[in-house]
């Protein structure tokens, strides 16, 4: 008997945070959104903005301008808190310092522990996109090898003659990546590490501003996933390695620049331009350029990240473990 694949949580109902007090927030790590037995970084990354955006809505700063995270340790599975601290409150943009602990959690204030170590901290900038004026210049910037055209209807139904659905082999052993789908070029990415995506949320779901830290993080790793062979049996690429090689990808630091707004609905297509200078002894950087379907650049987000064997990944955690 065939077994069907599990049906998507949708980013926007998962993506959600309780406010417990005044600067103390609750949200969510499901296991839907694990690689192995640690949460996406981008998963995370979206979640302090939701809690950004919710304390800051009364000051009518919801959109996250700018933001800085890093990972200090692995997060796993389950409840964690955040506790905001206002860095700065303005009346165009506010700042926050934002961190996320799952230790020494308790159910009344101070809700976290004074000895609880942070799994991921961030420094969140607040605006209001939609009522942003000010000097706008032509710069003349354009992509080096610029992707080809897409009719986003004939990509659905997959007669679209020049990009198809990206059919990952690690699909089934990591649920995760049925979160999303990837549509890439038929005839290959452009360089080793240039590569260009259209993807969408399945369920009907669009893509939101709060969504954008999900999305800066699902392309870096398929960077490192194009050198592993189609199959078994499959050559490896040059410089590859073998296809049975299992790695985890742990973000250790990463941006977002937001550079407009969305309309309030949100949008069903974004397409990525990901690329990586260097891989080099298990460290790479990507760089992240998410675009609308007009081609209107929405965000830009760079990262510092490593490839690790799997192992890592499972490995029995420690007191204030690094990664």
């Amino acid at each position: 008997m065939t077994t069907k694949p599990k049906v998507p949580l949708p980013l926007g109902e998962v993506a959600k945070a309780h406010k417990l007090s005044n600067s103390v927030y609750e949200v969510d790590l499901v296991p839907s959104y694990c690689v192995g037995t640690v949460p996406n970084g981008g998963f995370v990354a979206t979640l302090f903005s939701v809690v950004a955006g919710q304390h800051l809505a009364s000051r009518n700063q919801p959109h996250t301008l700018a933001a800085h995270w890093s990972f200090l340790n692995r997060t796993a599975a389950g409840k964690a808190y955040i506790r905001v601290i206002e860095s700065k409150l303005g009346r165009a943009s506010s700042v926050l310092h934002l961190s996320l602990h799952q230790d020494g959690l308790t159910p009344h204030e101070p809700f976290i522990a004074p000895e609880s170590q942070p799994k991921v901290v961030a420094y969140i900038t607040n605006t209001n996109l939609a009522e942003e004026s000010g000097v706008t210049l032509p710069t003349g910037w354009s992509l080096d090898h610029p992707p080809p055209n897409v009719d986003l209807e004939k990509l659905v139904s997959g007669t679209d003659p020049n990009w198809e659905r990206l059919i990952h082999p690690l699909t089934k052993a990591v649920p995760m990546l049925n979160n999303l789908e990837y549509y890439h070029q038929r005839s290959g990415h452009v360089l080793p590490t240039t590569h260009d995506y259209w993807i969408r949320l399945p369920c009907d779901e669009n893509f939101t501003l709060a969504s954008l830290g999900y999305v800066a993080d699902v392309g870096p790793p398929l960077l490192i996933e194009s050198f592993r062979p189609a199959s078994v049996d499959a050559p490896i690429p040059p410089g590859g390695f073998a296809f049975k090689k299992a790695f985890w990808y742990p973000t250790l630091t990463m941006t977002l620049d937001v550079r407009r707004t969305m309309p309030p609905e949100g949008l069903p297509w974004l397409r990525l331009r990901v690329v990586a200078k260097e891989v080099l002894n298990g460290r790479y950087d990507a760089e992240v350029l998410i675009f609308d379907e007009a081609g209107s650049l929405l965000a830009l987000s760079n990262h510092v990240a490593m490839a690790l064997d799997i192992s890592r990944n499972y490995a029995e955690r420690r007191p204030k473990e690094k990664i």
